[in-house]
This record gives C-alpha cells, structure tokens and sequence, in this order.
C-alpha cells in the first residue's frame, strides 16, 4: 500500500514540476522510538533465545530503518521503523506464549511429584506395618505360651494387611491416572465438557470399584485402558490449549497491527484527511479488545482485521493528501527562498556597481551579473531550485569579487607607502597600476651606462618589490630621452638605458628578470611640451607596476 502511494504522489510532484518532500524527522523520529520501544520489550520478554528469527529480524529492521536515514530516504525509513515495530510485538507475543506454556508444565510436574511422593510414603507406611505384623508373628510362633487364639488372629491381620498392601500399590498408578487429569483440566478447563473427560472419570470410578471390592485381577486391565484413555484426554487438553493460545495470541497480533497502521494513519493527519475511514478503523479496534478480555480469540481477530482495513483505506487517503499539501507547502518554501536569494543578489550587484570591483575584478563582476540574469529567469519559469542555485553561484563570484579588490586596494596602498620611501623618485597611484617616476641625470648624456648616485634609488626600489605581498605584480621599465639629437638615436639609447636598469634590478637588485620587461621609448611621448625645462623632464626612467 505503501509502495503504491508514494508511486501516485511521486508521479503528481513530477507532474506539476517539484521534488518529493522530506518527511517531518519529528515524526519519524518517534517512529524510531515507538519500534525501539517494541524492541526492548521484546527483550525484556527474552524473546531473543525464544523466537531468535522475529526478533533478529525487528532488530534488523530497525538498523535498515537507520541506514535509510543516514542516505536520505525519509520515507523508506520511516518503512522499516514501522515493519520493525510490529515484527517485534509479534516476538514479544510468542515470547509471552512460551513463558504461559512453561508456567502450566512447571506446575503439571509439582502437582505429579507431590502425589508420587504422596503415595510412596504411603505405601511405606503400609510396608512397615506389615513388617511389625510379621515380626509379631514370629514372636507369637516363637513362643506358643500365647496360644493358638492369638497366632490365628495375627494370620488374619497379615491376610488383611497383605490386601491393603495390595490395594495401596494399585491405587498408585490410579493416583497417576487422577493427577494427569487435574492437570489436563488445568491446562484447558474446558475438556471438563468433553465426552472423553467423562468417559475417563467413569474408567477411575471403575477401578475404584474393583479395588474396594478386591477383584485384584481386574484392576490391572482396567489401569491400563484408563492411563489410555487418560494420555489422550492429557493430549486433548494439550492441544485444544495451544490452539486456545494461538488464537488468542492472532488476536492479539492482529490488534497490535492495527494500532500501529492506525499510529500511521495519525502521523499523516488522517483526522483531517480521512476522518470517517479513522473513525471506523478506531470503533473496530476498541470491539477488538473487548471480544479478546472475554476471551472470544477468532472475534476479536475478525474485528480487528475489520479495523486494519480501515486504517489502511485512512493511510492510503491521508498519505497521498499529506504529502500533496507537504508538496506545496515545500514548492511556496523554495519559491520564496529563490525569491529572496534573486533579490539579495541583485540588491548586492547594485550595492557594487557604483565602487572599484566592477573596474578591478571586471570578470568576476560579469559573472556575477550574468548568473543574476540567469537565476531571475529560472525564477520567471518557476524552476526554483535552479534559481537559488544561480544566485548562489552568483553570489560566490561577487563575493571573490570583492574579496579580490579590498585585497588589491589594501596591498596598492601598501605598495604605494612603500614607494614613497625611494630617493630620487616620484611616486602616482594610476588605475590598474602605481607608476614610479625617476627624473634627473641617472645616465650621462647620450650614454646607458647608470649614474652612481642612483644605485641608492635602484637598490631601494628592488627591495620594495621584493617584499612578499608585492612579488606577484609585473614590472615595465621604460626609458625616455628629450627630443634633442636623432630620433632613431634616441630609441636606441632609451633600448640601452631600459636594458641597464634592468640588468642592476636582476644583479644588484636580485629580482627574478621574468617579472621585468625594459622597453626604450626615445622621444615618442614627452610629459612636457613647452617651457625651459622640458627636456630634464622629458628625460627621464618610469617603472609602471602593473596591480590588476
């Protein structure tokens, strides 16, 4: 049934374009409890030792139950929780019935062995009274002073003890013979009705009979067709008891069943759902319990599958309903998440737009806008999950984004500080890099061999790109000479004067040469145009560290 309901609700979720919901872990949670519950009892019972197969599988059941859990299967779980449940309410019945069978056969043995001891010590009795008899005797034979009077009477005492003897040995097997059918009739009164209890009260009378009336002879014959008669009566009682139990013990099962298909009607709010299927599995179920304390087993079995099969209609409506509106319930919940997390990331795209991620982290920024795109489409389309997902994915891009340019604007400002620690040097922050301008006589005119007095400025400056925070960044050396002299000229001397700086960044600077490139320039982009000084200006050493 189970199976068959969650197929329907599987096939309406994909239906209408959502996913299964997750099933209250409040209510499997007590389902978990209630087979536990079942589990230990059972225990307690020792059903263990007694019916090793239901309970092993009820414990076995619980673990699968678990399992399921830890995968994500909600619904199987909760499955094997109430498979777990019954199985072990069965092991605890069977259990009960066993416990039930041992009390009777404990209490047969007592009431056998007191009657043979009963007997054995009467029989003694009987024996050691014939033995004084008789050792009166041989006095009295012994010495005849006593006459022959006397000797006649002892021989009639010993005749009459002698029968007694008789009768006490064969009333013993009939002392059997009574106490196997107490005990028949203890084990089921009921055979107390029977033909066959009666037939063998009337063989006991009989033998009776014959022993007070000493046809000793007869007795014997008699005894052993009443211990027949009485085996079967014993195995009659025997048998009509254990059916008497099992009954009892279906009933009982039955209801136990049902109650907990009724527990599983309630955890899908089958009072709501389907209340009048509820309400006749519940009027079932209490006719159950009243038929089994009056002991009407096969009444209260009957009842109580009529109740079952209204408790399963009630979880088939209420399964299939419950889980219809949990599906909604979780299609509003992620509808408003993915909602929620479009506008959240578009509310931080906005909040972004107007500092330096979208200039520093221009890619990053891009992605970002374009997941936001796609989420606020998927969430236009309903697909839900795809919405939040997108905007997550966004959000994560943005977030490097960020990230990446307070990172970048941090270590700038560094660099920058640094910077304007270096002699001789004029230090601007430019967008994507810091320029280091160095102006003057660094080399002779119209040579690339560097001035001394710049060592200091060239040293200052390959220490401060050395520091760690700053070694990631690339480093342009460019050379720039005055428009006096030959043009071509001039871009050859600027290739020199690059080539140098470079060559002191490399050996005196001990700067890895692959983040330093050295380009010549010559006179192709002067700073200043007009004025006296234009030439000391122009001529000059820009080192652009690139900080994108």
């Amino acid at each position: 049934m189970k199976f068959y309901g969650l197929l329907f609700l599987l096939t309406y979720l994909i239906a209408f374009g959502c996913t299964a919901p997750e099933i209250d872990e409040v209510m499997l949670a007590t389902q978990f409890q209630d087979a536990q519950q079942a589990i230990n009892n059972a225990a307690e019972l020792g059903a263990e030792p007694l019916v090793p197969d239901e309970f092993g599988r009820a414990v076995k059941l619980l673990n699968f139950a678990r399992n399921s859990q830890e995968n994500g299967d909600i619904p199987q779980s909760a499955e094997f929780a109430y498979q777990a449940e019954l199985v072990a309410q069965i092991a605890s019945a069977k259990a009960r019935q066993h416990h039930a069978q041992q009390k009777v056969v404990a209490i047969r043995e007592q009431i056998y062995q007191q009657t043979i001891k009963s007997l054995e010590h009467e029989l003694e009795i009987e024996r050691t009274r014939q033995a004084i008899t008789e050792e009166q005797l041989a006095r009295t034979m012994r010495s005849r002073e006593a006459g022959q009077q006397q000797t006649d009477q002892l021989s009639s005492e010993i005749a009459d003890l002698k029968i007694k003897l008789r009768q006490a040995e064969l009333r013993v097997p009939l002392v059997n013979i009574e106490s196997l059918v107490n005990i028949a009739a203890e084990i089921h009164p009921a055979i107390k009705e029977t033909a066959d209890y009666e037939r063998v009260q009337a063989a006991i009378a009989s033998i009776v009979n014959l022993i007070e009336q000493k046809v000793f002879h007869d007795v014997e014959n008699a005894t052993t067709d009443a211990q027949t008669l009485v085996n079967n009566l014993y195995q009659l009682a025997v048998q009509n008891q254990e059916a008497e139990a099992a009954a009892k013990t279906n009933a009982q099962i039955s209801i136990a069943k049902t109650e907990v298909i009724i527990q599983r009607a309630q955890y899908f709010n089958a009072s709501q759902h389907a209340p009048k299927q509820l309400q006749e599995a519940s009027s079932h179920l209490q006719r159950a319990k009243q038929e089994l304390d009056v002991n009407r087993y096969e009444q209260s079995q009957q009842s109580a599958q009529q109740a079952q099969q209204a408790a399963d209609q009630a979880v088939a409506i209420a399964e299939v309903a419950e889980f219809t509106e949990r599906a909604q319930e979780e299609l509003d919940r992620q509808a408003t998440e993915a909602r929620q997390a479009v506008d959240a990331l578009k509310q931080k795209l906005s909040a972004q737009a107007q500092t330096q991620v979208p200039q520093l982290e221009e890619q990053l920024y891009e992605l970002a806008n374009s997941a936001y795109v796609t989420a606020n489409a998927a969430l236009a389309s309903k697909e839900y999950q795809s919405a939040i997902e997108k905007s997550a994915e966004g959000n994560d891009y943005l977030e490097r984004a960020i990230t990446n340019t307070h990172l970048a604007t941090s270590v700038k400002s560094d660099l920058l500080k640094a910077s304007r620690q270096i002699p001789k040097a004029t230090v601007r922050e430019q967008k994507n890099s810091v320029l280091i301008r160095i102006n003057g006589n660094v080399f002779p005119y119209g040579s690339t061999q560097l001035q001394e007095e710049f060592f200091t400025t060239f040293n200052e400056l390959a220490r401060v790109l050395r520091i760690a925070k700053f070694k990631s960044y690339s480093v342009r050396i460019e050379a720039h000479t005055s428009a006096m002299g030959d043009t071509s000229v001039n871009r050859n001397i600027s290739i020199g004067r690059a080539d140098s700086v470079k060559k002191f960044l490399v050996d005196k600077g001990r700067m890895d040469p692959k983040r330093l490139t050295a380009v010549g320039l010559g006179e192709t982009q002067p700073i200043v145009k007009e004025g006296a000084n234009r030439a000391e200006q122009n001529r000059r050493i820009d080192i652009i560290i690139g900080t994108n």
